[in-house]
């Protein structure tokens, strides 16, 4: 019987993580990895022998950091922008404040924008029951449409 921790340690090169090992290990999927790797969030080295991709195994942690600041509404440059920082040696917890506070501006006017959109599309719904069968009215496009009377 192997020992899981032997098969870990044989699918890692180069004290290195395969894409699917860093997957498995960060709780994402494969595609994930790849996506990020192609975005420029995660930097793999190649294996000369076989041009495998492989990861280091703080990119463990980098891809939990990832999902989590998604998961805050942001979006890949936000994300770049804040490793960049890191880099840099500078804190970014200031940036990251300043994104996810436009990021939820954002998100407040699409709500805001959803909801016109509910509404409008509601008073259409009232107007053709009220209306009846606009569907025999003659049109160029659709009667249901071109006989509302929409306000913008």
């Amino acid at each position: 019987m192997l020992n899981s921790n032997v098969l870990s340690i044989e699918s890692h090169t180069h004290d290195g993580l395969h894409v699917t090992d860093l997957a498995k290990e960060a709780g994402v999927t494969p595609a994930t990895i790849r996506y990020y790797s192609r975005t420029g969030l995660l930097h793999a080295q190649r294996d000369p022998n076989n041009d495998y991709r492989y990861f280091s195994p703080a990119d463990i942690s980098r891809v939990q950091f990832i999902r989590k600041a998604q998961e805050l509404g942001l979006k890949i440059a936000d994300i770049k922008s804040i490793f960049e920082s890191v880099e840099e040696g500078k804190a970014p917890c200031s940036k990251v404040e300043t994104l996810v506070r436009k990021r939820l501006e954002a998100i407040t006017r699409q709500i805001e924008e959803l909801r016109a959109t509910r509404d409008r599309i509601a008073g259409a719904i009232v107007e053709w029951e009220e209306n009846g069968d606009l569907c025999d009215e003659e049109a160029r496009f659709c009667p249901l449409i071109e006989k509302l009377n929409c306000e913008h």
